[in-house]
Parts: structure tokens; sequence; C-alpha cells
């Protein structure tokens, strides 16, 4: 029986020459129009509205998140029971309307909501095919221990802040929201 040799060609395609080039060794660099190039060459992330955005969004959900894990709370989460407490009987829809939330997301949030005995749900006065949602015992305690302390997390996400900023902020945040919100 012959022994099998062993294939030292590799199937694989070539790699690059030398880093950041193509195949045939190109710099893919190259590729770029003038018009893009001229951009690129300007580019600075921390200067990209979005960017900015998601990292400022990704520090508040940290800090919350610091604050808030005995408790097992989103702020998602930490929003609806403030608007069932401002607003009981609301309707599922209402709700996702309220929270700028696709009705799935909602849908699930107030399943796990329910389940866990911070939020209760009857049918509605109006429409016997739909529920309406309500702040129960346990939601109301929760908000009891983690309003207070909520204050405290807004309070040091806006001391980064020049205290004569901050009513700027907000105001241009909500500019930048409001055609949202509007459709």
């Amino acid at each position: 029986m012959p022994t099998p040799t062993r294939n030292t060609k590799s199937s694989a395609p070539t790699s690059p020459k030398r880093s950041g080039t193509t195949p045939s060794g190109e710099d893919p660099r190259a590729l770029i129009t003038p018009e893009v190039r001229e951009i690129l060459d300007h580019f600075r992330l921390g200067d990209v509205l979005s960017h900015l955005l998601r990292r400022a969004h990704f520090l508040a959900e940290e800090v919350f998140a610091g604050e808030f894990a005995t408790e097992s709370i989103t702020p998602r989460q930490k929003a609806t029971l403030v608007i069932l407490y401002q607003s009981p009987g609301l309707s599922q829809n209402a709700l996702a309307d309220q929270l700028f939330m696709d009705r799935n997301t909602v849908a699930e949030m107030v399943r796990r909501l329910v389940s866990t005995g911070l939020v209760r749900r009857a049918p509605a006065k109006d429409d016997q095919r739909a529920y309406a949602l309500f702040l129960a015992d346990a939601g109301a305690k929760l908000l009891n221990a983690v309003i207070p302390r909520d204050v405290d997390v807004e309070r040091r996400l806006a001391e980064r802040l020049p205290p004569e900023y901050r009513p700027l902020f907000v105001k241009c945040l909500r500019l930048l929201i409001e055609p949202a919100a509007a459709k």
C-alpha cells in the first residue's frame, strides 16, 4: 500500500505581497475616487455626529447599568414604568409610540415585565381584544428604589458639560429627534 504524500501546495488564494495591498499587489486606496479621497483626507471620526451620539448613548447606558445592576432594570424598562405611572391603562401600541420603539420589541418587554410582576395587564374597557397596561405593586416599589438614584445618574451625565451648556445640549438633542418624532 503506497504511503500518502502530503500536498505542500495550498489551494487557498495567494496572500497579498505586503500588508494593505490587494492580491495583485496594488494599494486598494487607489480605487478611491478623487471626490471621496478629498472627504477621507479630512475625515475625523471624533467629529462625526452619529459616532459621537452612539458613544454618548453607550456612556449613558453604562452609567445606568452600573447604578442599577442589582435591580436588573434597563433604561427602557424604567421609562415604561414611569409612563405607566403617569398614564395608567395605556394600550401597548400607545406605549410603543411614547417610547419610540417598535411594537414587537415593546410586546416582548411588556411580556417580561408582566412575568416579573412589575406590570399588570387587563382587558381594555373600550376594546376587549386589546390590553390596558398598569403599574403593578412591585413596579411601584421598584420605582421608589430607582427614581431617586436615577436623578443622580442624570446629574452625573450632565456634569460632564459646563452648566451653561446643559439646557442648550438638551435643546439640540430635541431638535435632532423632533422630525423623527413628528412622523
